[in-house]
């Protein structure tokens, strides 16, 4: 699993959590991160140069987006999606983004 992501450029106006969970989804998205592959907090930080916390905040996020599955006792691993699942999340993504930046 080395290797697979950039580090973090910590310059951003974002939060860490979100940079970190951006650059793990593009990984999955992108196929870096086959589906059924385990991922590790510590190895995910190390790559990324970021303390695990963020890390597992990030992986929590994107559990719930689908992206991920969280197994009891057993570990994280990369969801079984498919590219029509993840347009579809996009699409929904954008949607909040937008419904969200009105609000705000």
């Amino acid at each position: 699993m080395s290797g697979h992501l950039q580090p973090i450029q910590l310059d951003s106006y974002k939060p860490l959590r979100e940079l970190v969970c951006e650059n793990i989804r593009q990984a999955i998205i992108d196929g870096t991160f086959s589906p059924g592959e385990r991922l590790m907090e510590i190895q995910l930080a190390d790559e990324m140069g970021v303390s695990r916390t963020p890390v597992r905040e990030a992986i929590r996020k994107l559990e719930q987006e689908g992206f991920v599955v969280m197994i009891p006792r057993r570990g994280t691993y990369v969801a079984d999606i498919s590219i029509k699942d993840i347009t579809e999340i996009y699409e929904i993504r954008i949607s909040l983004d937008i419904l969200a930046a009105g609000l705000a």
